[in-house]
């Protein structure tokens, strides 16, 4: 290694939560190496949201929608999906072999949306083979059962088995054991590390002066199907919390659909000590400030709640994938959150609930979960990196 590149592929087409992940990664990676730089590869528009990142640079593949479980089209071109993913996977191809990656980072899908970067991942081994290339995987997939299945109809454990060197899981074992779940071979066992949960942790920005407010955050993630849980909420909860005393600060994401946007958005100005944010640049500045969050159960945003000791009551989603379900529920038995099952939820099923947690809630167990993942991410590629590169030799661990 010489260069200290690292390509970085990111799953995009639902909401922003692997992009944030993969963001900080390499945000961080980059604030400790200064020799190091990073070229992600990925279809989402909303990069250029993060700011202030370090050494990174993007390469914006055309966008995709999921219609239904590993059934995509195109979300901006008029384009039919066949030619969208052979242009998608001739640009993956062609970057590996021209920006010359020392490490590869893949999150979330092994081979890509459809397989897309499995030619780029055989060339690299066949004409490469000194490049390290990882799979990052977050704590939980799916169900065991659906995971298995989708993932040897794909063809996953053979790939992860021939083309890469480690596996990263961002969880814990003794929270969710993806060996054992997953009935993971002993050859893809050999490459794997739990290397405990990613989150950016606290920011170091000044409090708003509106922050002084006994304040209920609403967030749903990017939002791409948030729009239920926040219109069962303004449509009780916020008048309810209004009269208790309580601000409520609303954030609809950037992938809400517009129309449910302008929708709720509208609802929004006409509850009293309520505010509509369409996205914010640091949310943990909000999270904070808040007396309590309610949420879906993203793997970034409760890492996120959890590392800021708040009370959080979770409304997780449980279709196309059971995967916030279940982590959901594994964190509330640990005191962690308070869950809703979106099943049950009604208008006001949810604000007893956030009554409920406002006043008898609390965050227990908070010191068992390690949060230390995104330090020891970086220590793994410092260890890389100080290994072979030259460059590196002086970077202590």
């Amino acid at each position: 290694m010489s260069h200290g590149r690292v390509f970085a592929y990111c799953h995009d087409s639902v909401g922003i939560g692997h992009l944030t992940r993969t963001l900080a990664i390499c945000d961080r990676v980059g604030r400790r190496y200064p020799f190091s730089s990073f070229l992600l590869a990925t279809g989402t528009p909303y990069v250029p949201l993060f700011q202030n990142l370090q050494r990174v640079d993007y390469i914006k593949l055309p966008s995709l929608a999921k219609e239904a479980a590993q059934c995509y089209r195109s979300k901006f071109l008029p384009i039919d999906t066949d030619s969208l993913m052979t242009y998608r996977k001739a640009v993956l191809r062609e970057t590996v072999e021209h920006f010359e990656p020392d490490i590869v980072l893949v999150d979330k899908a092994p081979l890509g949306v459809c397989g897309e970067l499995l030619p780029a991942l055989r060339w690299l081994r066949f004409h490469r083979p000194e490049v390290r290339i990882v799979f990052g995987m977050r704590d939980i997939e799916d169900s065991a059962e659906a995971t298995i299945a989708q993932w040897g109809e794909a063809g996953i454990p053979e790939a992860l088995e021939e083309c890469f060197d480690e596996v990263w899981v961002y969880g814990l074992r003794s929270m969710f054991d993806v060996v054992d779940e997953y009935r993971l071979s002993l050859a893809i066992q050999d490459k794997l590390s739990f290397m405990g949960y990613v989150t950016r942790g606290a920011c170091d920005h000044s409090a708003r002066s509106s922050d002084a407010e006994p304040t209920v955050l609403v967030t749903v993630g990017g939002g791409t199907d948030g729009e239920f849980l926040l219109r069962t909420y303004l449509d009780h909860a916020a008048g309810r919390l209004r009269d208790m005393g309580y601000r409520s600060v609303i954030v609809g994401g950037p992938d809400l659909p517009p129309l449910a946007a302008k929708s709720l958005r509208g609802a929004v100005d006409r509850i009293p000590n309520a505010e509509w944010l369409d996205f914010v640049p640091c949310m943990n500045c909000r999270v904070r400030a808040a007396e309590l969050v309610v949420s879906m159960g993203g793997y970034n945003t409760l890492c996120q709640l959890v590392a800021n000791h708040k009370r959080a009551l979770i409304v997780p989603r449980k279709q196309p994938r059971m995967e916030q379900a279940i982590r959901a529920n594994l964190w509330a038995e640990r005191g962690l959150v308070h869950t809703v099952d979106p099943d049950d939820l009604r208008p006001a099923t949810l604000t007893d609930r956030i009554c409920d947690v406002l006043e008898n809630g609390s965050v227990n167990g908070a010191e068992e979960l390690d949060l230390g993942g995104l330090d020891r991410v970086c220590e793994r590629f410092g260890q890389f990196w100080t290994a072979e590169t030259p460059l590196a030799a002086s970077v202590r661990l």
